[in-house]
């Protein structure tokens, strides 16, 4: 396949993934959701993703076509239904992006000779389409409507399953250490499954509910698209960094500095008050997740090449954006709920200083 529309697609899954988080105070207001009720949108989605990301086998061609047009027929059907439907559309939705994020990674991560350094490239891509959601639901978010918006994200991803349907085909290959490892999920070191899990998941809960944290502070809408777009550029501008400096610094340092970046952006998000202090939180804890999970993912990805490894960031990004969702419920305060991510940064950090991460560093 080639590398341009694989790249714009995984820049579309991009906008599919934080959208949700940017239309959600939109969608509390349309839906009528509570806190908990929002971090179950957000549960269904990302154990979708998981679900996706665990059914990429076999032909990758067929698992992209497939999760294209399963992430159009959810957008479609989002934004005609509401309530309890909702969920069950939300579920396929995150079924689809997970697919074709990890049939994309996949395909690029064979064809690619540095694993980590593509990883950070890809994503980096897919960075810039985050960035670029906020900004698109500024309508959404004054208006209440959200139609076409989800459509013409639907009609993207139709445009892809349409391509890769004229595509060569493209198998899963076995992982590169097959002759010094099992080849499977447990042949993983527990301390890089520990990161994997938390760091996919710090950004789910931080990117799902900075925009609704920002509006119920009683900051303008402009403050509202800037919160989440401030972490998505902060991600965008160090993978970018990365990308451009990898011959230089290790991977290992770069982990290690994000992972105190990302603690730092946490702490300040809960401790302060006032939309500028949010917004430099935002841009910190984009700056420390930006390299950190595609670098982590080629790690793993030379132990185990499979689909589980997606499985368990997908099952991460589910279980703290709900968590988060669960403890503004019961604490009635989203600045509680939000202790959920920085436990998970202070967790990261832990073990990203106890740990020997030069041992699973790309060769």
């Amino acid at each position: 396949m080639k590398r341009v529309p694989l790249y714009g697609g995984f820049a579309a899954t991009g906008v599919g993934v934080a959208l949700p988080g940017a239309l959600l105070p939109a969608l509390i207001e349309r839906w009528r959701l509570g806190d908990a009720q929002s971090g179950l949108l957000f549960l269904m989605s990302f154990l979708g993703s998981s679900l996706g990301a665990l059914l990429v086998r076999g032909s990758l061609r067929l698992r992209l076509i497939a999760g294209s047009l399963a992430i159009a027929t959810a957008a479609i059907a989002l934004g005609l239904c509401g309530g309890s439907a909702a969920y069950s559309w939300m579920a396929l939705y995150g079924v689809g992006l997970g697919m074709t994020m990890t049939a994309i990674s996949l395909v690029r991560q064979q064809q690619a000779i540095r694993t980590g350094v593509e990883m950070v490239r890809l994503n980096l891509l897919w960075a810039v389409g985050a960035l670029l959601c906020p900004s698109l639901t500024v309508r959404a978010l004054t208006a209440g409507v959200i139609q076409p918006l989800l459509w013409a994200l639907a009609a993207c991803f139709a445009a892809l399953a349409c391509w890769g349907a004229f595509q060569d085909e493209v198998r899963l290959l076995p992982a590169a250490r097959m002759a010094t490892a099992s080849g499977r999920f447990w042949s993983v070191p527990l301390g890089l499954t520990a990161m994997i899990f938390l760091i996919p998941g710090i950004e789910a809960s931080a990117g799902g509910w900075l925009a609704t944290y920002a509006r119920r502070g009683g900051h303008s809408i402009a403050d509202t698209v800037a919160a989440p777009t401030c972490l998505w550029a902060g991600l965008l501008a160090s993978r970018l960094f990365w990308s451009t400096t990898h011959r230089w610094i290790s991977e290992a340092s770069v982990v290690r500095g994000s992972a105190a970046l990302m603690a730092l952006g946490a702490v300040l998000l809960i401790a302060g008050g006032t939309a500028w202090t949010e917004l430099a939180a935002a841009f910190c804890l984009g700056v420390g997740i930006g390299p950190t999970y595609p670098l982590l993912l080629g790690w793993a990805l030379q132990f185990e090449r499979g689909g589980a490894i997606f499985f368990l960031a997908g099952l991460g990004s589910a279980c703290l954006p709900w968590l988060t969702g669960v403890v503004s419920a019961a604490r009635g305060s989203l600045r509680m709920g939000l202790a959920v991510p920085m436990v998970g940064c202070l967790i990261l950090l832990a073990v990203a200083l106890l740990r020997p991460l030069r041992d699973w560093e790309n060769p």
